[in-house]
């Protein structure tokens, strides 16, 4: 007898040995014990989790005549849930012989004609069994003509007819034949129900394991029950009676979980050069470029499951031991980090899996990955520029308690040394006098701290004198009364800017003509670029709301079109920027007189070219 392969022997032939889709089982189940099983269903799902074997378990739930010599002749005992397994209808439909359950694939019976045949045998009576059951696999296979012959038997076939679709293109199927059948979606089969019926499979066929083994079928049959028996009789036959994780990881051409982990732990601590061996050994061994860089892709999401879940087990498809294994090696690490790293790798994928070289663009990814410079903690970096912000503020670091607060000992002075010509180059001449008093000009510097003053021996330096700056053209001055009118429009401004900023931009381009009591005339220039969106009446009565909220319920507005008396430097705009450069200026200011940069500038020699300060 030829050899039948694990994934036929070990089918399934019942609802309760049906894995991964307990809500098909179920609802299946109930609608047979309530009586309410509808006439046609759609299985869709992808390749490998149970839809063909499913319609098989209703076609024998529904024609199921007993175990033999439990029944009593002429009497029918109905549906059941359980089918017996041994009548002759489940018999023949396990071997796919029932005369009145037809298997029909759809990608070699797609046409019109086809169906019409079927339609043809459908009014006669089954020949032994209970419903005359049609299952058509791959139905999404039918041409529109065939699906628009099925549209008027699917709606209304006859009482002892059954349709049971299969399908993994579902998108395909037309919406009127949706519209007419129950549909199932089959779900994808978790790795950890697939390392279970492996595992129960291989003690069913005396055969050992290891975990490590089990682990890498269920992962790589990616859902599909039928792959994994398939990678499982392949697997069987390199290795015999017992099956090994190494062995398992050969036949298959992945990398073990053992170098994944390495490559994992060499990225988190940094080291590129363990990557790049850790990689070559797999490519020597001629293993899978892209499907390594996906399992790396799929560890470092479980990495960031685990670091940010307390109880991550239903979260990860991973066998006890590799949970261990995960949870360990992100124990060590941050959160952000874990999760730049996925988010870097999964960018970068698609480079390594449709690259024309995967080997060289999944080693410069490594690379490029372990050599990331660390994330520095926020509060950490707060508290940083917070240190930072006042020692500037306080002028610099200061001496920590306890610090010796002696003056500095006097430096070695080296003689001067003879020039090219063989004359020696005289030392340069301080401005000081002969007791040792600094000459100063007319702004000299201060006296210098105690603490910073320069030994006798040496002479300090002079602060050379400031670079002479061009000239800035000189600006229209504004009158103590043009200043106070300006402070008194300021508010107003502030008002109309929280009902209109645009408005309020608007106002500040305006030049105040005069202002008695609460009466407030505005000029504008001529050709006033905003003339029409200021004179509108909305903006008038938003102007007057201000005025009237700010000085009183007196207070009055008047505009002059094209006054040539409105000056451009009277108005609130150019008057903020005479207050923002008079504060810039007077900080810089500041900088420069300030005693201990003054008291470097002299015992250094220096100057200041440029002073910056932040925005005022």
């Amino acid at each position: 007898m030829s050899y039948v392969v694990l994934a036929r022997k070990w089918r399934p032939q019942r609802f309760e040995d049906l894995v991964g889709q307990d809500h098909v089982a179920r609802t299946l189940g109930n609608a047979i014990q309530s009586g309410r099983v509808a006439h046609a269903f759609l299985f869709t799902g992808v390749r490998g989790v149970g839809k063909t074997t499913s319609a098989r378990i209703l076609a024998k739930a529904l024609n199921c005549m007993g175990k033999p010599g439990t029944v009593q002749p002429g009497t029918d005992p109905g549906p059941t849930v359980t089918p017996c397994l041994e009548c002759p209808a489940c018999l023949e439909i396990t071997a796919g012989t029932d005369m009145d359950v037809r298997e029909i694939d759809g990608a070699s019976h797609n046409g019109v004609d086809e169906v019409r045949k079927l339609q043809d045998s459908l009014p006669y009576r089954p020949s032994r069994d209970r419903y005359k059951i049609v299952i058509v696999d791959e139905v999404h296979m039918l041409t529109a003509a065939a699906w628009n012959a099925f549209l008027k038997t699917l709606e209304e076939p006859p009482a002892h007819v059954k349709f049971i679709f299969a399908t993994t293109e579902v998108h395909k199927v037309p919406i009127t034949i949706l519209s007419r059948v129950q549909r199932f979606d089959f779900k994808m089969i978790p790795a950890r129900t697939i390392a279970a019926r492996i595992r129960y499979v291989l003690d069913e066929e005396k055969i050992a394991a290891d975990d490590t083994a089990i682990s890498l079928l269920s992962r790589q049959a990616a859902g599909s029950m039928r792959d994994a028996m398939s990678l499982l009789d392949q697997v069987i036959a390199f290795s015999g009676e017992k099956l090994v994780g190494s062995d398992v990881a050969l036949v298959l051409g992945v990398p073990s979980r053992g170098a994944l982990y390495d490559v994992a732990r060499a990225l988190l601590s940094g080291a590129p050069e363990t990557c790049l061996r850790v990689v070559g050994e797999l490519a020597d061994q001629g293993f899978d470029i892209p499907h390594l860089a996906r399992d790396l892709l799929g560890l470092l999401r479980d990495l960031v499951v685990s670091k940010v879940c307390k109880e991550p087990g239903d979260l990860l498809d991973l066998s006890d031991e590799e949970q261990a294994d995960v949870l360990e090696l992100a124990r060590e690490t941050q959160e952000s980090d874990l999760l730049r790293l996925h988010q870097a790798f999964s960018k970068n994928f698609d480079e390594v899996v449709r690259g024309a070289d995967p080997r060289s663009s999944l080693e410069m990814l490594l690379v490029r990955l372990s050599l990331r410079p660390q994330l520095l903690p926020v509060d950490e970096l707060l508290h940083r520029l917070a240190h930072l912000e006042k020692r500037l503020t306080d002028g610099g670091a200061r001496p920590q308690r306890g610090a010796d607060m002696r003056a500095p000992e006097p430096r070695q002075v080296d003689p001067p040394r003879p020039a090219h010509d063989g004359r020696e180059r005289s030392p340069r001449s301080p401005r000081s006098s002969g007791n040792g008093d600094e000459s100063s000009g007319d702004d000299g510097p201060p006296a210098p701290a105690p603490a910073l003053s320069p030994a006798p021996a040496l002479s300090p330096a002079p602060v050379p004198a400031a670079r002479p700056q061009p000239a800035e053209p000189q600006q229209p001055g504004v009158s103590p009364q043009e200043g106070a009118l300006l402070d008194r429009l300021f508010p107003i401004a502030e008002r109309i800017r929280e009902t209109n900023h645009e408005l309020a931009a608007i106002f500040e381009q305006t030049v105040p003509l005069l202002l008695e009591g609460a009466a407030l005339e505005l000029g504008l220039e001529p050709g006033f670029l905003f003339e029409k969106q200021l004179t509108h009446k909305d903006a008038i009565t938003v102007v007057e709301t201000a005025l009237r909220a700010e000085w009183g319920k007196a207070a009055s507005l008047r505009i002059t079109l094209s006054s040539p008396e409105a000056k451009p430097h009277l108005t609130l705009a150019a008057e903020r920027v005479r207050k923002r450069k008079a504060r810039h200026d007077a900080a810089v200011e500041d900088v420069k007189q300030n005693p201990k940069v003054r008291e470097a500038m002299r015992i250094l020699g220096a100057e200041i070219r440029t002073v910056r300060v932040p925005e005022v």
